[in-house]
């Protein structure tokens, strides 16, 4: 049956969410206890988010092949574009290949923080007790969570407060490389690893606001990506 393929679908999908939120959470809090076992623990469990991919990717190929030929059956084959959006299986499947692929690379960027943190070349307190780490840190577990809720509630009604926040992670981004290019006894190998996870924990934010824009698209059909380019200031790190 068609509608057991899309339960496993969202079931695996939401499973994925739930690991790589919790990937987040445990990558805060080793960063702010200097967990290094912790850091360790996060880069083994990767595997668990990339079989969850492979498995998504799997489900909603077959889900979309299925759908084409069966949308009639599910009596989508003459409903008003409203019904549509919020309804076709088709458009959920293909929804699910993006949210996946942006799900993984959060993941993936968690694993790269947590990679180069075990290293222990970064000195301790560093995000615990220093501006603006301690609130790239709030607002990248703050914008994950975010992205995790409006994909298991379907809905995109966290999307003004996604964008407010990602302006601000740049933002704290710009000013943590600022700071920490100019620390006089930071050695070479100390500021390299810092600005690698200044680098990863943005880009965790960028994957998570995809994923806010995908559910605007799944239940409105609008693209909102990159209408705020123009407005946009360059970085002022490389």
């Amino acid at each position: 049956m068609i509608i057991s393929k899309f339960y496993y679908l969202r079931k695996n999908l939401y499973s994925m969410a739930e690991l790589v939120l919790e990937q987040v959470i445990l990558l805060s809090e080793a960063l702010e206890a200097d967990d290094y076992a912790q850091a360790e623990k996060i880069v083994e469990r990767d595997d668990l988010i990339d079989d969850l991919e492979k498995e998504n990717d799997n489900l909603s190929q077959n889900a979309i092949l299925e759908a084409v030929s069966n949308r009639n059956i599910l009596g989508m084959g003459d409903v008003d574009n409203d019904i549509v959006l919020k309804k076709d299986p088709l458009r959920f499947a293909l929804s699910a290949i993006r949210i996946t692929r942006n799900m993984e690379r959060m993941g993936d960027q968690v694993v790269n923080c947590a990679d180069v943190f075990r290293h222990k070349t970064i000195r301790k307190g560093l995000f615990k007790n220093e501006e603006p780490m301690t609130l790239i840190l709030s607002r990248v577990t703050t914008l994950a969570g975010m992205a995790i809720e409006s994909l298991v509630e379907e809905k995109e009604r966290f999307m003004g407060s996604v964008n407010s926040l990602e302006d601000e992670l740049n933002d704290l981004c710009d000013q943590a490389f600022q700071k920490y290019r100019a620390v006089p006894d930071m050695e070479k190998q100390e500021f390299a690893d810092v600005y690698r996870i200044i680098l990863a924990l943005e880009r965790l934010g960028d994957y998570a606001v995809n994923v806010a824009e995908e559910l605007v698209r799944l239940n409105t059909g609008k693209d909102i990506r990159h209408l705020e380019n123009v407005k946009s200031k360059p970085s002022s790190y490389p």
